[in-house]
């Protein structure tokens, strides 16, 4: 049986997918191939269970000095080798209409999306109704179930090698003998964003209550980039404001940086999205901010977390004495069972 899995939105998106790519690529007979974009194909580098993966460029994601007519070439060329692959199944991991469309366009013979009866374009064969109170995960995972596939979803996949996270301890001297936490400040929604002056007491405290290293993880870019607006100017406050602490700033240049970085931490903080994503698919415990996103649906997958959801769906409303509590307590629990499974 051959599989077109089509995935090609958001980077966390993609890492929440590949639960379902392990449960499908793990059946007999069975290939598996994937059609995701430019910008979130790195998460997939080392993943043992995909054959071929098709690329689709999105017309903002273009390269220096790649024209649109270039672009628009290479999704012809997409379209062609998807059609003349002969999948059988065509899995979509959204209800978008694009992804759709390109499900419509491989000829598969069945097409499987999220949606139930009576809701979707007709091209779709198996709809798969949403759960109420389901995990994204455990959604996506229900793709499978059309193919006679009931096994409950694994963790997170990432392939992260140790050649990468030892050139990025080496690169920004990180001691790997002493605790390493991360923070990471940025978030696409106002309601996500904590203040500023909130991670910088956070920082001082963590710096004081222990000696450890803290790396510093931003979006980078400057906050008035239209199409990728980041947050240069938030870090540089921190890191001036933080010298008296072992804090390292650690601009990410890739996808696969912020994988490897986020691999020497021992736990991590963040708000909800694709940075939290990350650290749980390099097994990280994470911190977890919630503002106006579905704290059960988007939660950390399998592995220690602790969830905490801001007054009227606002992280900014959040104290430093709430986070640093939540922070200590989740620290400690992680260790106590280290030290229980190590007898």
């Amino acid at each position: 049986m051959k599989i077109l899995l089509i995935r090609r939105d958001n980077i966390g998106d993609l890492i929440l997918t590949t639960p379902l790519i392990a449960t499908l690529a793990g059946q007999e007979n069975t290939k598996l191939d994937l059609l995701v974009n430019t910008y979130n194909k790195d998460v997939l580098e080392g993943n043992p269970h995909i054959g071929k993966v098709h690329l689709y460029c999105k017309s903002h994601h273009r390269k220096p000095g790649q024209t649109l007519l270039g672009v628009y070439w290479q999704r012809l060329k997409t379209i062609f080798e998807i059609r003349m692959a002969g999948y059988d199944v065509a899995i979509v991991g959204s209800s978008d209409k694009r992804p759709l469309q390109w499900a419509k366009m491989s000829g598969a013979k069945r097409i499987i999306a999220v949606g139930g009866e009576g809701q979707g374009p007709d091209c779709v064969t198996d709809k798969i109704a949403k759960v109420q109170g389901q995990h994204i995960v455990e959604e996506l995972n229900s793709l499978a179930t059309p193919l006679g596939i009931n096994q409950p979803p694994g963790p997170l996949e990432l392939y992260v090698s140790s050649i990468e996270v030892a050139k990025m301890a080496e690169k920004f001297s990180i001691n790997r003998d002493k605790p390493i936490y991360g923070v990471q400040i940025s978030s696409r929604k106002p309601q996500q964003r904590w203040q500023i002056e909130k991670f910088i007491e956070l920082i001082q405290r963590l710096s004081t209550k222990e000696d450890c290293q803290i790396i510093l993880f931003w979006s980078p870019g400057a906050d008035d980039n239209p199409e990728h607006p980041g947050d240069d100017q938030k870090a540089q406050q921190i890191v001036d404001a933080c010298k008296n602490t072992q804090l390292i700033p650690l601009p990410t240049s890739s996808i696969r940086e912020l994988m490897a970085a986020m691999s020497l931490c021992d736990q991590i903080i963040t708000s909800d999205g694709g940075a939290l994503h990350i650290a749980a698919g390099v097994q990280k415990p994470v911190v977890a901010l919630f503002g106006n996103s579905d704290a059960e649906y988007w939660a950390p997958w399998k592995v220690p977390c602790a969830i905490i959801k801001g007054p009227d769906e606002n992280v900014g409303k959040l104290s430093v004495d709430q986070v640093f509590e939540q922070f200590i307590a989740l620290r400690v629990k992680v260790l106590a069972a280290k030290l229980v499974n190590h007898g």
